[in-house]
């Protein structure tokens, strides 16, 4: 597991597990309540003359003779400006003439949500790393400061539909599983404060979070101890947890599952290259399973990253390739073989910490795509 800082020791490379690193600690944090900002659209519409002409004949012959043309174009360009401007012209031959040409960048979702991106966090800095589409690499990792007190501790964190990010901060003396909200995570290195929704109930262990299909939050329950299976569960968010809500119900006894303990949660990818909910990636201390989390049970894949897994969905890259990604304990980021687990080269390397945390002390998450999900229905 990964809950004290003194037990760190796995390269998460893909080679053998220091003895201890399979916890990770806490320390002490920051704590700030997000300002959320979006940007709407507003129109301005240019353009549309009308003329009209029409001629119209009649003889004693009882003859009539009706001519009319019309054309019509509509032309309206959006622009930020709110401004409308009409001209109309009135002849006798009729003749509508109006064009109209629409922009709009409005795509009803948030753009975190529908570009390849990944996120964690250590300490005080809140971290975004933006993800190529065209081949998966690495654009940037920007670093962004929490200006509000929260837990120093294992962080766990887990995006919404909405862009907003999830976040858990957890340490073991005394147990304290913190939940905070980040409504509009920064993509600019600037500041940034989140809004702490308040402490899981129960003293529970909480190690990682994770949104499933339908957008519902799971948590994953260490039960008694870091390093073992005894007590842990999958539980998952049963209330407005945004509003402070954090009541939950137990959906998997893990307690005798193939994993000793779960690191992180990720989203799995079939053999269709399709994202799934209800089977995933888990990480343990640098192994990493591929784990269905209605039963416990998993298949060891191999060694790769240290506590942070997460999947990208096909739909967010140019080539519709699903790809996963892990993190060791030094915050180096690789793209991992969803079969294999072979590991590409270090795409970046994050910060090293102001304090004492590995630089990789998190948990890691990014947008779901759209899927099928087969985990419970809530009751």
């Amino acid at each position: 597991m990964a809950l004290s800082t003194s037990a760190c020791g796995d390269d998460g490379s893909g080679g053998d597990t220091d003895e201890g690193a399979d916890e990770v600690g806490a320390t002490a944090g920051t704590e700030t309540e997000s300002s959320e900002s979006e940007t709407g659209e507003s129109s301005s519409e240019s353009g549309s003359s009308e003329s009209e002409s029409s001629t119209e004949t009649e003889s004693s012959t009882e003859t009539e003779t009706e001519t009319e043309t019309e054309t019509e174009t509509e032309s309206s360009t959006e622009t930020d400006t709110g401004t409308e401007t009409d001209t109309g012209t009135d002849t006798g031959t009729e003749t509508d003439t109006e064009s109209e040409t629409e922009t709009s960048t409005d795509t009803g979702a948030d753009p975190l949500w529908i570009s390849p991106n990944l996120w964690y966090a250590v300490e005080d800095q809140l971290h975004y790393i933006e993800i190529d589409p065209a081949d998966g690499s690495v654009v940037q990792l920007l670093s962004s400061t929490i200006t509000t007190d929260i837990i120093d501790g294992f962080t766990g964190l887990t995006m919404l539909e909405n862009g907003g990010l999830l976040g858990l901060r957890v340490i073991d003396e005394p147990v304290t599983s913190q939940i905070f909200y980040i409504p509009e995570p920064p993509t600019d290195g600037s500041e940034v404060e989140v809004e702490v929704l308040g402490v899981v109930p129960d003293n529970l262990l909480i190690e990682a979070l994770y949104t499933d299909c339908q957008g519902l939050v799971y948590l994953m329950d260490s039960g008694t101890n870091w390093s073992t299976a005894t007590g842990n569960r999958l539980i998952r968010f049963t209330g407005d947890y945004l509003a402070g809500d954090l009541g939950y119900e137990v959906i998997t006894d893990l307690q005798n599952a193939s994993v000793a303990d779960i690191d992180d949660l990720g989203p799995g990818i079939d053999a269709m290259g399709e994202i799934t909910d209800g089977q995933g990636f888990a990480i343990d201390s640098g192994t990493v399973y591929d784990f269905d989390y209605n039963t416990g049970t998993g298949v060891s894949l191999g060694m790769g990253g240290t506590w942070a897994i997460h999947a990208l969905g096909g739909p967010l890259f140019d080539d519709g390739v699903a790809r996963l990604y892990v993190m060791d304990l030094d915050a180096n980021l690789f793209e991992a073989d969803p079969v294999s687990l072979a590991l590409s080269p270090a795409l970046i390397t994050g910060p090293a910490p102001a304090g004492d945390a590995p630089a990789g002390w998190s948990g890691m998450t990014g947008p779901l795509t759209e899927c099928e999900s087969t985990l419970p229905e809530p009751q």
